[in-house]
């Protein structure tokens, strides 16, 4: 039912490339944290959700009965480790591969009555391996994102909602920080379809972006599940309450504000890459779902610029396969 994920959405300007990536947080906001299945268990009613408790997830009457599938809800937690492998610059010499580790957990959901402050926490840390001397920091560079979401379950066909978050990412000091917000509304226009749209503003580094976005969740058959909720979509089908299968697309474009070291001077290094990939689920007992996936990488692409916003790189990966482990938090 939550899940926070404010990720990258394709642009042909390099500029804003930094900021792009998370342009449709709004829609993906909204959609994420209502738009999963809720069990069997969940609560319907309106005087259920009013007297549900202070602390803990959220009981939405939003599309909390318009489900007959077996496929699992959105996630509440998550810890997921991806390798990226080696692949060629066009321009620069040698090659580069990554590691990543991602770890996504709630803090502080409260509730009161059809209204819902979640507060998230979320870790990624990524590492870069280049067979030649380049831009990119040679040490480990981290992402710290702490959204705080307001939401309001007005009826069963409406929900609205807002979110702030103080994001920090390089391997620096306090010139690191950026901050975002989202506006956005979710409309359940029949028990198989769920649209969503909002607005996303973004202070990245100096530079500010407005974005407005668009996403749905279809059911098309009770075993199945289409999700476009940008950067990220899906074609789900439930094999049975055990095991889940996904192909799925998703489009990244982090930034991190760079020290100052022996590869280069304090900079702004962005990575962009779109993957493609089959991940399959299974269920290990309860809420807590591991998870396998392999794929490939396309459209990678290399920026660095200095602190006064001159480009010092552009340059284009090849592209590469990657594989992919995780533990989620399902509800």
């Amino acid at each position: 039912m939550v899940c926070i994920a404010i990720r990258g959405w394709i642009t042909q300007n390099p500029s804003v490339k930094t900021f792009i990536h998370s342009a449709l947080a709004a829609t993906s906001l909204l959609a994420t944290l209502t738009a999963g299945e809720v069990p069997a268990t969940g609560i319907s009613s309106e005087s259920e959700c009013d007297t549900q408790s202070l602390f803990g997830a959220p009981h939405l009457r939003f599309a909390s009965n318009k489900s007959d599938t077996e496929l699992p809800g959105f996630r509440l937690g998550a810890a997921t480790y991806t390798h990226r492998f080696s692949a060629d610059f066009d321009n620069l010499p040698g090659d580069v591969s990554s590691d990543r580790f991602d770890l996504w957990a709630p803090v502080l959901p409260l509730n009161f009555g059809d209204m819902h402050v979640i507060a998230s926490l979320g870790y990624e840390a990524t590492r870069y391996d280049t067979s030649a001397v380049t831009l990119l920091p040679e040490d480990t560079l981290h992402r710290v994102n702490m959204p705080v979401v307001f939401l309001h379950d007005i009826s069963e066909e409406w929900i609205w909602g807002a979110m702030v978050m103080p994001t920090y990412a390089g391997n620096t000091g306090g010139d690191a920080f950026t901050y975002s917000a989202a506006l956005g509304a979710g409309y359940q226009w029949n028990p198989n379809l769920e649209v969503f749209g909002g607005v996303y503003y973004a202070e990245n580094f100096g530079e500010e972006v407005f974005v407005p976005g668009i996403g749905f969740v279809w059911r098309p058959a009770p075993r199945w599940k289409v999700s476009v909720l940008p950067p990220m979509g899906a074609i789900s089908y439930s094999l049975s309450d055990k095991w889940l299968l996904s192909l799925y697309g998703q489009y990244r474009s982090p930034s991190w504000n760079s020290k100052a070291d022996a590869a280069g001077p304090q900079r702004l290094v962005n990575m962009s890459s779109f993957s493609l990939g089959l991940k399959a689920e299974y269920n290990l007992g309860g809420a807590f779902w591991a998870s396998l996936g392999a794929g490939w990488s396309m459209g990678q692409n290399l920026t660095v610029d200095n602190t006064s916003n001159n480009k010092l790189v552009d340059d284009d990966i090849d592209a590469s396969p990657f594989v992919q482990a995780g533990l989620n938090l399902r509800f």
